[in-house]
């Protein structure tokens, strides 16, 4: 009997996600290595809203008819498998004003796969993200967000940057639209990169909760001043030197 039987799935999950963000180790990143990329350092009121693990054609279509809406660019860090099973979404990102970032093939935890393995996993996501999209994707984000100087180092040989994120409201542990709004616009600061997920690999996924959220989020960073950029902005903002 798996754990999550004991006490309920769902709240054993919400349960979990609530101390995660309370220990919000991204928070810390830049203390623990320079050689990824967190947030960016700038006085400008710009954030970069990030998406993992599409793209889904429920939820990432639902997020691509919103930001087309209200001209709205984002950032997608998307899987090689998905982005074959769903070739008109990622051309679809591709043709509007987002960017593409790699999630490897099959969002393996790469630590704790050889070399040639973890290779593998960037390579024939960055191949199929070109065919498809005509793109060719300059960032990389490991799933779970797990990295290790190994891996950070096959990263850069391939000639990525690696990049995480400084906000992370654990969207994918359900916690409620409401708790996903407030924990964003919490710990939200100029040249924040902010990470969603608008797919997954668990069965019967839903990331309605992420969708509700964002339509709420992106009006209220609006009033607060704040302007939402790419990556790639994001990254030539940030006044540390050789960060870009």
């Amino acid at each position: 009997m798996r754990i999550t039987h004991l006490w309920g799935g769902e709240r054993w999950q919400s349960l979990l996600g609530d101390l995660s963000h309370t220990l919000a180790l991204e928070r810390f990143g830049p203390s623990l290595t320079e050689r990824i990329f967190w947030q960016a350092r700038t006085e400008k009121p710009i954030v970069a809203l990030s998406f993992d693990d599409g793209p889904h054609p429920t939820f990432t279509r639902s997020l691509l008819d919103y930001f087309d809406r209200e001209q709205v660019p984002a950032t997608f860090f998307l899987i090689g498998r998905y982005v074959q099973r769903n070739p008109e979404l990622a051309r679809r990102i591709a043709g509007a004003a987002h960017e593409i970032g790699n999630h490897t093939w099959s969002h393996r935890m790469l630590p704790f796969l050889p070399v040639r393995q973890i290779r593998e996993e960037i390579s024939r996501t960055h191949e199929i993200i070109s065919e498809v999209t005509g793109r060719m994707p300059l960032y990389f984000r490991p799933p779970m967000g797990l990295f290790t100087k190994k891996t950070v180092s096959v990263v850069e040989q391939m000639g990525y940057r690696h990049v995480v994120g400084d906000v992370y409201p654990r969207d994918p542990n359900r916690p409620g639209t409401k708790k996903i709004i407030r924990r964003v616009l919490k710990r939200v600061r100029p040249g924040s990169l902010i990470i969603l997920h608008d797919g997954g690999n668990t069965r019967n996924l839903d990331r309605s909760q992420t969708v509700q959220a964002v339509q709420e989020i992106v009006p209220r960073l609006k009033d607060q001043g704040y302007r939402f950029v790419t990556l790639s902005e994001l990254v030539q903002s940030d006044t540390r030197a050789g960060a870009g």
